[in-house]
Order: structure tokens, then sequence, then C-alpha cells
């Protein structure tokens, strides 16, 4: 699905029961993962980044769980009633892609590592 207003490319995920797992290279776009019960298990450490990638995740269960290259800087949004967020420390330069994560959700965290 594309924004008509951009030219960034927008994945959504939606499903009843299950997450969404991302692996692999390419060019990496905004993605939505909206799902009832599971999670967002997403690997961008072969991705071409864009300047800023969103990752916005919604579910009443489920978390975040997320790798990101050496340099990336990472801004954590949202709210979890159970779950805490974790963030492995990196190295980020003032040019480095920023990817956002956006969680929403009852039960689940963001645990966040590097490549």
């Amino acid at each position: 699905m594309t924004n008509r207003n951009s030219s960034k490319r927008i994945n959504w995920q939606i499903s009843l029961l299950g997450g969404h797992k991302q692996r692999g290279g390419g060019t990496a776009a905004d993605t939505i993962v909206v799902t009832p019960i599971g999670g967002a298990d997403v690997d961008l450490t072969d991705a071409d980044l864009a300047p800023e990638t969103t990752l916005t995740k919604v579910s009443l269960i489920g978390g975040v769980k997320l790798r990101v290259p050496l340099d990336a800087d990472v801004e954590i949004e949202g709210f979890n009633l159970f779950g805490g967020r974790r963030v492995q420390p990196g190295t980020p330069s003032p040019s480095a892609p920023v990817v956002r994560v956006r969680a929403y959700g009852i039960f689940g965290g963001v645990k966040v590592s590097r490549a």
C-alpha cells in the first residue's frame, strides 16, 4: 500500500492470530502490524534504511523484537500495560538512520538488539 501524499511505502500486516516476521535485505518500508494476538519480529540489519523508518505494532498480546544496525538511532513510543523496553546500546552518528518503534498493547514489551 502506498500513501498518495508521500513516496514512502507502507507495509500493512493484519492477522487474527499470529504476528509478523520479517528478515532479509531490500529496502525497508514503514510497517504497521495489527493483530489481537501476536507481535512483530523484524530484522533490519541488512535492509537499505531510509533516513527515517517506522515500525508500528498494535495488539492485545504480543511484543516487538527488533534487530537494527549498530549505528542506527532507535526511538520508542507507545503504551504497554505489562512489558518493558530494552534497547541494546549502540553508537549512532548524526547522519545515522532513525528507526522509530510505536508499540501499543496490553501484554508485551519492546526488545531492540544490534548487529
